[in-house]
């Protein structure tokens, strides 16, 4: 139902520091939540491997998150071929599913050296904790990052196939302080 070409044309789009890595400052935002921090940490652990997912309602910020951590890994001289990110509640990438999605963008930038996942919105590709669990198995060179809107979908996943994995980090929406240091202003 879905051509490569299609595809690759998606994942392009997605990626467009594939091409010109300033690129990424357009989705960045300057303003970095705790949880932004915590992300990296968990994701950038030297003796424990794990990868984060971020769980919250919609519109707290997962997806700047994700953008805030690719421009750091670019700024930090990861190569932007190295890094791949997807929305999973893309139709076409939907379809396809994971599995399809990582080989077709190892097909085209066949490198070596650790790669950095970005999976948005996690809760729509079937299996996504059997998906994950395969990846932190059997690829110690990816490192990942997802997103999820339906927080008992991911706990429960977390639970089953997620433990010793991977991290759930709970996004709140946004506090005071957070408010006002976007606006900045001065919190009383």
């Amino acid at each position: 139902i879905v051509s490569d070409e299609q595809v690759v044309k998606v994942l392009r789009q997605y990626n467009p520091w594939w091409r010109s890595p300033s690129t990424i400052k357009e989705e960045s935002k300057p303003q970095k939540r705790l949880a932004y921090y915590e992300a990296v940490r968990v994701m950038n652990h030297h003796s424990i491997r794990r990868f984060a997912i971020l769980s919250g309602v919609r519109r707290v910020g997962k997806t700047t998150i994700l953008y805030q951590a690719i421009e750091n890994f670019i700024e930090n001289g990861t190569d932007p071929k190295n890094i791949l990110y997807a929305t999973l509640d893309n139709p076409i990438l939907k379809l396809v599913g994971v599995g399809t999605v990582l080989s077709i963008y190892e097909s085209l930038y066949p490198l070596q050296g650790t790669r950095y996942l970005f999976f948005d919105e996690i809760q729509y590709t079937e299996n996504w904790e059997l998906w994950m669990k395969i990846l932190y198995d059997s690829r110690k060179d990816i490192r990942l990052m997802a997103t999820g809107s339906a927080s008992p979908i991911l706990e429960k996943g977390s639970e089953d196939s997620g433990t010793g994995r991977w991290t759930v980090l709970k996004i709140p929406t946004l506090s005071f302080y957070e408010y006002c240091q976007l606006l900045q202003l001065d919190a009383p």
